[in-house]
């Protein structure tokens, strides 16, 4: 039979008519590199040769170089043609080529029969026109999951052996420096320099990880995606890119990898592995800050992570917050005039994002002290307001201690499925795919579990030595100036509205 051509390899329709079947064909090869054309090539050639002996008609070609399942465009471009019907047969070379996840084979190809859609793969003889096809893509999406897995974990093995010897393995390297046979060394641009100003004005204590990420912005300094080349990388300078460099050992010389992996195969969700498991080389390239610098900025870091604010020390740091957008507020202090507060959003990063929400210090300190008057007016009973103390603090620890026990027996659930989930499939009860699919969940749900129970406990640490003595709320009563140590005892926050108006949240009722 005789076609009209479409391109290089694609038919068109034939010329005596042929029959009425449209085909989809999709070919993928896992990587870019060029010597790989010649599969497209080879598998595009086969298909058509298998639509010409069936007297097919090509309805488009679906081509892509990409090994993610997830981030394949054209395979997304086909699964939704196929269900708005625009063809009647998907047709591949092999099976591996459409997906190796024994989890999205088994799901994706019996819904696109369910629509109507006919899929057939060549080498392993599937066609979901006949009887056999479930089980025979049972079985050999299985024989491609295990290839997978084995290939995954060779290349695993070879990536760590190559860390040991102190060679980065990883997919870019680290804004400030640049790969040399196998290894890094300062890059030869700005970016060392830019690295080592942003250690310095973190140190300053003035600006916070935002205020320099905003400062990077405003000098079109090139973010560490654009350097890298990365196709979807962000053009502005965020907190979390410049946490990540602050907080990365490798500007000290160090080399830190095989730090997570992926939780189970294909999943694009990562876990951290135990520091048991991690490769760590000490000295192994050029630094570009010190030790000493470094760990002076993670002493920093640690003693900025409770109630982040950014700004001058001031007497309300952790108290005062703006009622409309949640940002801490900014101290404003100048050789002139009231020190104020204002919106840190706003301060930061202008009032297209926050109002300025001002207010005096002095204004928050009388508001403070009217209170504590009306108190000493109303003739409040001191053993009353001891009392309500004592009962305020014993309610909250009954809380909590519930809702410790209720997250802990949480975990321990958790624990006793996903060891009950490895038992059976040690036990050839269970399918790998099933485990996955038990144990990718639950693993989720516990970390989650473990990172509130964490909060909740770092929290309430922080939260002791906080709590004011009985003795001394009881001396409260009759003190007129207000210091850091007395606020914390009375005042647990602060909002601020852009009217004026003012919140005030104490740790006590009046």
């Amino acid at each position: 039979m005789r076609y009209n051509v479409l391109g290089n390899y694609g038919l068109g329709t034939p010329y005596d008519g042929g029959t009425t079947m449209k085909v989809a064909t999709y070919i993928r090869v896992s990587t870019t590199f060029e010597e790989q054309d010649s599969s497209l090539i080879n598998q595009e050639e086969g298909l058509v040769d298998y639509i010409k002996k069936n007297n097919w008609l090509l309805f488009d070609t679906y081509s892509e170089r990409q090994s993610s399942f997830k981030k394949r465009k054209e395979f997304t471009r086909l699964v939704k043609d196929a269900k708005d019907k625009k063809f009647e047969v998907i047709l591949v070379k092999s099976l591996s080529r459409f997906g190796r996840s024994i989890g999205e084979l088994n799901t994706i190809i019996p819904e696109l029969v369910n629509k109507g859609i006919r899929f057939v793969a060549i080498s392993e003889q599937i066609d979901t026109q006949q009887s056999d096809w479930q089980t025979r893509l049972a079985m050999f999406s299985m024989i491609h999951q295990m290839f997978s897995q084995t290939t995954s974990d060779y290349i695993r093995l070879a990536e760590r052996a190559r860390a040991s010897r102190g060679e980065f393995t990883g997919s870019f390297p680290p804004y400030g420096y640049e790969k040399k046979n196998k290894k890094l060394i300062p890059a030869t641009n700005d970016t060392p320099e830019i690295v080592r100003r942003i250690f310095s004005t973190y140190q300053e204590g003035i600006l916070g990880m935002q205020a320099i990420a905003n400062q990077l912005n405003e000098e079109g300094i090139p973010t560490p995606a654009q350097i890298q080349g990365r196709n979807n990388g962000s053009m502005y300078w965020c907190q979390s890119s410049i946490d990540y460099i602050l907080t990365n050992p490798v500007y000290t010389g160090d080399l830190v990898a095989q730090k997570e992996q992926a939780v189970t195969l294909g999943s694009s969700q990562r876990k951290t592995k135990a520091p048991s498991e991690q490769i760590v080389i000490p000295d192994n390239h050029p630094a570009i800050i010190s030790r000493e610098q470094f760990q002076m900025t993670q002493s920093l870091i640690q003693r900025r992570s409770h109630n982040k604010v950014s700004g001058l020390p001031n007497l309300f740091t952790h108290l005062l917050f703006c009622a409309d957008c949640g940002a801490g507020m900014h101290c404003v202090k100048r050789s002139y005039g009231k020190t104020h507060y204002m919106c840190g959003k706003s301060k930061l990063r202008g009032k297209d994002y926050c109002k300025r929400h001002s207010i005096h210090e002095v204004t928050l300190l009388n508001l403070i002290q009217a209170d504590i008057h009306q108190l000493m007016n109303e003739h409040v009973n001191k053993a009353s307001l001891v009392s309500e103390l004592q009962k305020k603090s014993r309610t909250r620890e009954r809380k909590l201690s519930k809702e410790v026990a209720a997250l802990q027996q949480n975990i321990d659930v958790i624990k006793k499925r996903m060891q009950t989930a490895t038992n059976k499939w040690l036990d050839e009860q269970i399918s790998t795919e099933h485990y996955h699919e038990i144990l990718e969940p639950l693993n989720k749900e516990k970390t989650l579990t473990e990172e509130k129970l964490l909060h909740i406990n770092r929290d309430n640490k922080d939260s002791e030595g906080k709590q004011p003595l009985l003795s001394d709320i009881v001396k409260l009563i009759s003190l007129e100036t207000l210091d850091r140590e007395l606020l914390l005892m009375l005042v647990k926050r602060i909002d601020v509205r852009d009217d004026g108006k003012v919140l005030i949240t104490y740790n006590f009722r009046i």
